[in-house]
Formats: structure tokens, C-alpha cells, sequence
């Protein structure tokens, strides 16, 4: 018997792996892109910051790959495992194991804060539940920060009908209130942004986004006793998706027309450009401010962007800490409405602090989630 007839026959490669292999190339490559956009103004080419949203669901893409492979054809598993660890400095701004604990001795020196898109405190009652203001309102009083920054924020001239500012400051123990309103009714209703305080503010003021009338940052410089901290509190431009753009995302699993998808498709890009280009500007303003502040920073708001986002990674170049990577647990998404949800609400600070007990509060009172921390003055020498 010849040597050839001795050979076992050679398996035949699955029909599965020629499609997988070309997927985990187009992977590879998305995933590469990512990391790159960040770096991109939108401006300059908007699309790269759609990358940087679909990263959450590229990385889950190769996780898959990884295990299939493993199991399959382990050599294949190395592209995407390379390309993971190329990236390895962006998993902790999505996912945290254990989080930096807190003791009895950072508490005492620290200062808790708390960040929350309270949505008008449901003024219009979308979740249908005339309770939601006084939930809210009793969230915060069992959180009990010591700093307390509130986007969405509403305010009534008229004590007897919605008290929100004066509540707080009656009720809790908030001393201090630093708020602007960017709109007003005829009704007496103001909505803008506030941030409360039990601690003296002695300066403030505000940074106006030109292009958006709707949202601003307003900056407190708050004393923890013989420091001052500046907070910026910011709101920063939304996608403004309308009622037919809900509809659309909700119908697209379902008898959508081909004008329709196509249209519609293109309205919701052009909302995406659009929002992309204006936050991009609003966070180079206030970076461009924290560049000229005298004291340790401290930001607090609802960016509407993702980690993955050149807003957000134009604030971490700025020298600012995150919060959630310090000492957060989990995934902490905060977004919870219509859409996919994303961490979008961040609590950022100066190296002149450092961050323990980080969460993402779990109820559901707005479209967003909660999040708070303890802040601490580094110790001298540390």
C-alpha cells in the first residue's frame, strides 16, 4: 500500500467557515475604524461617529467569533482576540467587574455627588404616573448627596403647582442653587438646568451653545473645606428625534414600504449628523473653558454620547478621570427610553480627586438612570 493510499482523506471545510472568516475580516476591520474615530471631529466626516455606537455591539461580534473558532478552527480565533487587545483600553469604559470601595475615612473627607436627567420630573406624565415628581424627589433625599446636578430641570413660579427648587432646598439639605433656564411659558413654567449644593458656592456662571438654544453647561465653584472645586453641569445637544422617527425605528421589524424605509432611514441620519456636529462643538467650548478654570474640576451631565465618542475622549484628553472606570461595577447604561440603551450620563473629575462607590441607580423614574459618587481630594504625597 502506497503512502498516499495510507493518508487519511482530507476533511472538507465547513460550509459555515468561508462566510464566518470573511465576517470576522469586515469585524476586524469595523472594529479598527472604531478606535480611529474617536480621534475624528465630526466635521470633518460624521459617519466615523456611527462607529463609534455600533462598538458595544462589534466587541459581543467577536466574542462570538473567539468561541466559535475555539471550537472549530482555533488558529482563526487570533484575529479577532488581536484585535480585542489593540483595544483593551476602551473595555473598561463599557464594562467594570469591581468597583473601588469606599471607608469610613474617604467618606468623611469626600463629598458625594450625583448626576440625573430628571426629564422635567415626568411634567407631562409620560410614564403615566402622577407620582413620578415626588419619586424622584424621594430618590434624591435617600441618596443624599452633597452636590446635586440636574438636566431637564423645571421650575414653576406659581408654589401651589409643581414645586421642584424650592423643595429641594426646603426638604433636603441643599443650602445652595445654582440654576438657568434656557425656555419659558407664558404659564410661568422654566426649564433648564440646576445644581444644588450643601456646600458654599462662591462663583458661577454660564457657557451658551450658539447653535442650541435648548441645552447649555453651567459652571459652580463650590468650597469642600479649604479647596474649591468647579462643576460643570452640561447638558449637550440631542438627536431631537420626532414622533415619526419613534414610529419608524418601531416599524421596521414589521410592513415597512421601500420609499418609506429609504426616507425615513435618511431623516434619521441627517438627525444623527446633525447631533454629532453640535455636541462635538459644545464639548471643545466648555474644554476650551476648563483650560482657563483656577480650580479642580468636577463634570457632571448628560453628553448624549457614548464612551466610544469624540466628545467623550476630548474631555478624557483633557486630563479628566472617569467615575465609572474608577470605581464602577457592571455595564452602567443610563439611557432607558425608545432606543438601544447606552451609557450616555457621565460624572467626570481632575486628578486632584479620585472616585469611589460609583452607581448607576436602578430605578426607572426618567428616560435616564441616576448616577452618583463619592469624590475625594488625593492626600498629599499620594
Amino acid at each position: 500500500m502506497s503512502a498516499d493510499e495510507q493518508r487519511p482523506p482530507r476533511r472538507r471545510p465547513s460550509a459555515w467557515h468561508r462566510p464566518l472568516w470573511f465576517l470576522n475580516g469586515l469585524l476586524a476591520l469595523l472594529t479598527l475604524l472604531t478606535y480611529v474615530s474617536v480621534h475624528v471631529r465630526p466635521s470633518t466626516f460624521w459617519p466615523a461617529a456611527l462607529l463609534g455606537m455600533g462598538y458595544p455591539y462589534l466587541l459581543v461580534g467577536h466574542l462570538l467569533l473567539i468561541v466559535w473558532w475555539l471550537l472549530f478552527r482555533p488558529g482563526r480565533s487570533l484575529l479577532s482576540m488581536l484585535v480585542l487587545v489593540v483595544g483593551w483600553g476602551h473595555w473598561g469604559t463599557y464594562f467594570q467587574l469591581l468597583g473601588d470601595r469606599s471607608g469610613e475615612a474617604e467618606r468623611a473627607r469626600g463629598m458625594k455627588v450625583m448626576s440625573y436627567n430628571v426629564r422635567l420630573f415626568d411634567l407631562y406624565n409620560w410614564s403615566h404616573n402622577t407620582a413620578t415628581r415626588n419619586e424622584i424627589l424621594d430618590l434624591i433625599r435617600v441618596e443624599d448627596p452633597d452636590i446635586l446636578c440636574l438636566q431637564e430641570f423645571v421650575h414653576a413660579d406659581d408654589p401651589n403647582r409643581f414645586i421642584t427648587r424650592d423643595t429641594l432646598l426646603a426638604d433636603l439639605r441643599f443650602t445652595q442653587v445654582h440654576d438657568v433656564y434656557t425656555q419659558h411659558t407664558k404659564r410661568g413654567l422654566h426649564f433648564g438646568i440646576a445644581t444644588f449644593s450643601t456646600r458654599p458656592i462662591v462663583d458661577k456662571g454660564a457657557i451658551e451653545f450658539p447653535d442650541e438654544l435648548n441645552n447649555l453647561c453651567i459652571w459652580t465653584d463650590v468650597v469642600l473645606q479649604e479647596d474649591t472645586f468647579r462643576v460643570y453641569n452640561a447638558h449637550l445637544a440631542s438627536i431631537r428625534f420626532g414622533g415619526a422617527d419613534y414610529r419608524f425605528v418601531k416599524d421596521l421589524d414589521t410592513d415597512t414600504r421601500g420609499d418609506s424605509l429609504r426616507s425615513g432611514g435618511l431623516r434619521i441620519l441627517k438627525r444623527l449628523r446633525d447631533a454629532f456636529i453640535r455636541r462635538a462643538d459644545e464639548v471643545d467650548r466648555i474644554v476650551a473653558h476648563m483650560a482657563e478654570s483656577p480650580h479642580p474640576i468636577i463634570f457632571c451631565g448628560d453628553l448624549n454620547d457614548t464612551p466610544m465618542s469624540y466628545s467623550y475622549h476630548t474631555l478624557r484628553d483633557a486630563g479628566l478621570r472617569d467615575a465609572f472606570v474608577e470605581s464602577g461595577r457592571g455595564v452602567g447604561h443610563t439611557y432607558i427610553g425608545d432606543f438601544p440603551s447606552f451609557r450616555i450620563d457621565h460624572l467626570l473629575h481632575g486628578p486632584e480627586l479620585e472616585a469611589y462607590d460609583f452607581r448607576t441607580l436602578p430605578e426607572e423614574l426618567s428616560d435616564h438612570r441616576a448616577i452618583n459618587a463619592l469624590l475625594v481630594p488625593v492626600r498629599e504625597g499620594q
